[in-house]
């Protein structure tokens, strides 16, 4: 699964990989929680074409049929395996696709009967990132057009499944456009290369949403030897 993630990239790094013309006051966020506003990059209809387009999405999805918005906290992940047969996702899984851009995520490893570490998970090559997502547009009952979204997951890369069994669809950057257009379907929702991961052990302080501070990516002192620091 993804409860948490990061992005301190700035905005000029976001637009260089992304290609979006807009300027989002960014701020770095070390603890991404769910239900809160994330960043998320979509394709958008202009003069010259499709263009991407970054837009700020509540973290999960409503579907547009949805009479309210209680359960969108269950939402925040859909499964790769049966994204394109369940009613919550099928439709924003065919025409509805987003790019999540995130510097690293977390897991939680269970090292008891009620204990768990975080870990800090990242990629080798691609320090900033996307994870694939689905967006939707959600009217209120007040008449308030409300965006959300979901991030897609799938098993966990073989040098990481000791945390947790499962993970965030991460997409390389030459597959962006594809998973955007919609011609991408499962070839793009892939186990990650092992190699390719990076991990370290972090504070307990990040299963606090209120905390978001830089020390919260940084490794602690008992990191062992299965990690591998960036």
């Amino acid at each position: 699964m993804c409860g948490r993630f990061s992005l301190t990239s700035s905005t000029e790094a976001l637009q260089s990989l992304f290609g979006f013309s807009e300027r989002p006051n960014l701020a770095p966020r070390y603890n991404i929680a769910p239900t809160t506003n994330i960043s998320a990059i979509r394709l958008e209809e202009g003069e010259d074409g499709h263009k991407s387009h970054h837009f700020f999405a509540h973290w999960g999805l409503i579907p547009s049929w949805a009479k309210s918005s209680e359960f969108s906290a269950r939402m925040i992940n859909a499964r790769s395996e049966t994204v394109a047969e369940k009613p919550a996702f099928r439709a924003a899984y065919k025409s509805r696709r987003c790019l999540i851009p995130a510097n690293s995520f977390f897991e939680w490893q269970k090292t008891g009967k009620s204990a768990k570490q975080p870990w800090l998970i990242g990629i080798t090559d691609m320090p900033l990132f996307a994870f694939a997502g689905l967006w939707e547009s959600w009217i209120s009952p007040d008449r308030e057009t409300i965006n959300s979204c979901t991030i897609l997951t799938t098993t966990a890369a073989k040098s990481i499944e000791f945390i947790h069994p499962r993970m965030p669809v991460i997409l390389d950057t030459s597959d962006h456009d594809t998973w955007l257009n919609g011609k991408g379907g499962e070839d793009l929702l892939k186990q990650f290369a092992a190699d390719r991961m990076k991990f370290y052990e972090v504070s307990n302080r990040v299963g606090n949403v209120r905390n978001d501070d830089e020390d919260l990516i940084e490794p602690t002192e008992n990191t062992g030897t299965q990690g591998q620091l960036f």
